[in-house]
């Protein structure tokens, strides 16, 4: 079993990639892809909107884990 602080490094990490994913150097990257259309989306609307879920989730999930330990 892990400790408390161990997942605690770990949402914190998780929260920090995704924070990463959506700002430069690693976002303007990541976003200007030739694929034009995934979902009906431009691939940089649908990259930007998935980025984002991903950093709200990991900052609910990392605040909840923190409040509740």
């Amino acid at each position: 079993m892990k400790s408390k602080r161990t997942c605690r490094w770990i949402y914190i990490l998780i929260w920090l990639l995704a924070f990463a994913m959506v700002n430069y150097p690693i976002g303007a990257w990541a976003s200007n892809k030739l694929t034009p259309f995934i979902l009906g989306f431009p691939f940089s609307v649908f990259y930007f909107w998935a980025a984002y879920s991903l950093l709200i989730l990991a900052g609910v999930l990392l605040a909840w884990k923190v409040m509740r330990d």
